[in-house]
């Protein structure tokens, strides 16, 4: 039986993040998805549905719109030694079969660059590309052998300083098992750098076997805070995957969904000069009866200082 699961990070998650621009940080920008009782992405949410609440207080929204902008995807492809298969198997274990997955989830309007990284980034991709593409290069990998420490935060805060076309919208795609044995830059730092940008994290989260040291176990359950913060999600997956492709053919649409088009709340409130705690939740009773999860982040950003 295939063990895959999306983890659709259990209680609330919503984006909030700052205007991207710099000149415009006077509105709190708001990003939603909400999943009904089968997991489908709800598409038909009204402004009076909604409450937001700052640090306990309903704040007023000015404006909701679905944003179907096309996305950009950094597929970011953990090439460690800790991905490396256990000694009855070879090479990438699933690796580059979880890879390729999360290449195939990228939304058809979308353009996607794959990178690896271990110590450091690596480029794989000279540009944006479509999916088929990457996915290409994805199995032009299996010539390689994973090895290295791992940075994956320091290889985040990389990518975010190297693509700087992404905008508050797109998302990380992160295939990895979640350990980091080389990092300096802080998680925090990484989830600070990502809320201002408005970038999403989706992790596919490798499962080899039964991790064997307290970094991986740590590690892999860190993961999901980690993308819980951006408004992402979590896909699991685990060796039984390369068996069989049902369930995962199952979650394909509702990954694709939650990545291609997502809410936008703008929210009336004045220029933010500390960090708020947010709290989100449907008001219509209808909806709420509907509605398995809404997808947000737990807090509200300070405007960054001019220097």
């Amino acid at each position: 039986m295939v063990t895959v699961c999306i983890c659709l990070l259990g209680s609330s998650t919503l984006m909030v993040q700052r205007a991207v621009a710099a000149s415009d940080c006077s509105v709190a920008t708001i990003f939603l998805n909400a999943f009904d009782k089968n997991l489908n992405i709800e598409r038909d949410i009204r402004a009076e549905e909604v409450k937001v609440e700052v640090d306990g207080k309903q704040t007023a929204i000015l404006s909701l719109s679905l944003d179907t902008h096309p996305r950009r995807i950094v597929l970011m492809l953990d090439s460690s030694g800790s991905l490396e298969e256990s000694a009855q198997q070879s090479k990438w274990g699933i690796g580059l079969p979880a890879a390729a997955y999360a290449a195939n989830v990228v939304p058809a309007s979308a353009s996607s660059a794959l990178v690896t990284f271990s110590d450091k980034l690596h480029l794989e991709s000279s540009d944006f590309e479509n999916r088929k593409v990457v996915q290409r290069r994805i199995f032009d990998l299996a010539k390689r052998k994973p090895k290295g420490r791992t940075s994956l935060f320091d290889s985040v805060h990389q990518a975010l300083t190297e693509f700087t076309e992404l905008q508050s919208g797109d998302a990380i795609y992160l295939v990895t098992d979640g350990a980091d044995n080389g990092s300096r830059v802080s998680r925090a730092a990484v989830i600070e750098e990502l809320i201002r940008r408005g970038i999403r994290v989706f992790v596919f989260l490798v499962v080899q076997g039964t991790p064997q040291t307290e970094e991986e176990r740590s590690g892999a359950l860190d993961m999901y805070g980690f993308a819980e913060s951006t408004s992402g999600d979590v896909i699991r997956m685990t060796l039984a995957d390369a068996a069989g492709r049902e369930q995962l053919d199952n979650l394909a649409p509702q990954i694709i969904a939650q990545v291609e088009g997502v809410y936008r709340l703008e929210l009336g409130i004045p220029e933010v000069k500390s960090n708020h705690r947010v709290k989100v939740a449907f008001v219509d009773r209808d909806r709420r009866r509907s509605t398995r999860t809404i997808v947000y982040s737990p807090q509200i950003l300070s405007c960054p200082r001019e220097r």
